[in-house]
């Protein structure tokens, strides 16, 4: 491929294409047919990155900056730790499609995550910096280490799992009928948990509650969950696997307390249910 500057550039047809040299696309990049491609020096796209059916296209070790959109119906695959991996604006993972990091980057994103195919991160944090986004899809989202940094504003309308860390300055917002799994810290500056309904799962070992109101809450996993500024439960509070909770404040549950066979659930001092 000619090293040079394009405006909107199309990979079509079978094959490898080799884009040595192919440093700014001022409009669009889209693949199609069952064409390949690499990045091969830092490349900045202006416009959007559009991964057709069939086709793959890989982010090297080389920065690599989407400006638009990110449409993947193919397979884009991180191969490499080296160099800044940024999707400004919104990604979608479409039905067969493949998101892959075969290794451990960290990547940020500025606009709305959707998977609807298969989205495969590595344990590097991903960074979000959007304002009124969402994460959503009906493949659900796992991420095992997610930051929303200020002033990134987010809401959760499907399944988001968090395996390691949840953290940032930012905001989450749980939409209605959603869920939240979260393995490891809840750091997070604001967590906004009362849609009605939502549920937030902390499915870790000896975990700390984020200090806010929860509709529907399950504390699941292994360990002691420690409840420190945990008041207000509009639903269910659930406890499985082999957790332990202590009440650290008081404690108004308006729906259902489930203690199930494992676990321990202690009702301290100046706790109401």
């Amino acid at each position: 491929m000619k090293a040079t500057s394009y405006n909107n550039l199309t990979l079509s047809g079978s094959g490898a294409k080799t884009m040595t040299g192919v440093a700014t696309i001022a409009g669009n990049l889209a693949l199609s047919g069952t064409a390949t491609a690499a990045t091969a020096i830092a490349l900045a796209i202006s416009g959007n990155l559009d991964v057709g059916a069939g086709t793959t296209f890989t982010a090297a070790g080389f920065n690599l900056t989407v400006t638009g959109t990110t449409s993947v119906s193919g397979t884009l695959t991180h191969s490499s730790v080296t160099g800044t991996k940024t999707f400004t604006g919104d990604v979608t993972i479409n039905s067969g499609g493949l998101w892959t990091e075969s290794v451990n980057e960290a990547i940020s994103f500025g606009g709305s995550l959707q998977n609807d195919g298969t989205f495969t991160a590595g344990t590097a944090a991903h960074t979000f910096t959007g304002v009124s986004k969402t994460f959503s899809g009906t493949s659900g989202i796992s991420i095992p280490s997610v930051t929303i940094t200020s002033p990134g504003t987010y809401q959760n309308n499907g399944t988001l799992t968090v395996a390691t860390a949840l953290a940032g300055t930012g905001a989450l917002t749980q939409g209605t009928s959603d869920t939240l799994n979260l393995g490891g810290t809840s750091a997070i500056t604001t967590l906004t948990a009362t849609a009605s309904p939502n549920t937030v799962n902390y499915t870790g070992a000896a975990q700390t509650v984020n200090a806010t109101s929860y509709h529907n809450l399950t504390l699941s996993g292994s360990g002691a969950k420690t409840m420190t500024g945990v008041a207000t439960i509009a639903g269910n509070l659930t406890l499985s696997g082999t957790a332990t909770a202590t009440t650290a404040a008081a404690l108004a549950i308006t729906g259902n307390l489930a203690v199930g066979a494992g676990t321990t659930f202690t009702v301290a001092g100046l706790t109401s249910l």
